[in-house]
């Protein structure tokens, strides 16, 4: 069976760091959706759930923006998951470098 490979592409510090400056962009974007619900709300995500699952608050708008919210904290997660792997590839390519 054959497995076509493909190159891997030339891969350095900088461009890991001009990676990760793009992610802290958007991770302080997604501070600032999620800050802006909480402010507005006064409450935590899962609080207004709460209220809007047992029906204390008007659906409109605040049903649309938990589905935002939601997606700004889950999106926040994947963030904090993907700069784990940076601090790893980061660290690989310094000790790729010291060789």
């Amino acid at each position: 069976m054959y497995v076509e490979t493909q190159e891997i592409p030339h891969f350095t510090l900088s461009k890991l760091e001009s990676l990760r400056y793009g992610v802290s962009i958007r991770q302080q974007l997604l501070h600032q959706i999620i800050t802006t619900f909480e402010t507005r709300y006064n409450c935590s995500l899962s609080e207004l759930e709460g209220k809007l699952e047992n029906l204390e608050i008007d659906e409109h708008p605040a049903w649309e923006d938990s589905i935002e919210w939601r997606n700004g904290v889950e999106q926040l997660e994947h963030i904090q998951q993907t700069e784990t792997i940076f601090i790893w590839l980061q660290n690989l390519l310094k000790q790729s470098v010291a060789y």
